[in-house]
């Protein structure tokens, strides 16, 4: 029975869905050949696929009688057990790719936010050198119209020298 439970459950909840009061004896469930169980003396069988059905929620049980519950209804309306259970692994399915991709995604992410960190890192480097480089470009720049004044103040004293001595010869 176990390995048609999916089957039976489908039949059967059929049955009761086909039910005005969408209610059955589970005795009268029937089986993979179609047959009452209490045709063909499975009572305990019934019993079982009765309390399965109910633990699922597919239905509740008052003395022998099989109700069809809120839950089973809307199963049988998107097509059966079957149907459900094909559609809740697809969505588990789903789930499951949907985390493996936000996974990679956050994986993609730390891995961007490495790159950037190592850019940013760089980028610092790169602004100390500008910034040794341009300090030493000040220094020359200072130092040679320092450089330029004193040949200037030289030139000058020379000439001057030179002038006196050219003119008291």
């Amino acid at each position: 029975m176990y390995e048609n439970l999916n089957k039976l459950i489908d039949i059967n909840l059929d049955l009761l869905s086909r039910k005005e009061d969408h209610s059955e004896f589970f005795f009268d469930f029937i089986n993979l050949e179609k047959q009452k169980f209490r045709q063909s003396g499975e009572h305990i069988q019934a019993e079982r696929l009765a309390e399965n059905m109910e633990e699922k929620g597919l239905i509740t049980i008052d003395q022998e009688l099989a109700i069809l519950s809120e839950f089973g209804y809307s199963v049988v309306k998107i097509g059966g057990w079957s149907q459900y259970l094909k559609a809740k692994l697809e969505e588990k399915m789903k789930i499951e790719s949907d985390t493996q991709e936000k996974e990679k995604l956050e994986i993609d992410n730390l891995k961007l936010q490495k790159e950037n960190l190592e850019y940013q890192k760089s980028i610092r480097a790169k602004e100390e050198q500008i910034q040794t480089l341009t300090r030493d470009n000040l220094r020359l720049g200072n130092w040679d119209i320092r450089f330029r004044w004193y040949i200037a103040i030289i030139t000058f004293v020379i000439g001057f020298i030179i002038k006196y001595f050219v003119e008291n010869q």
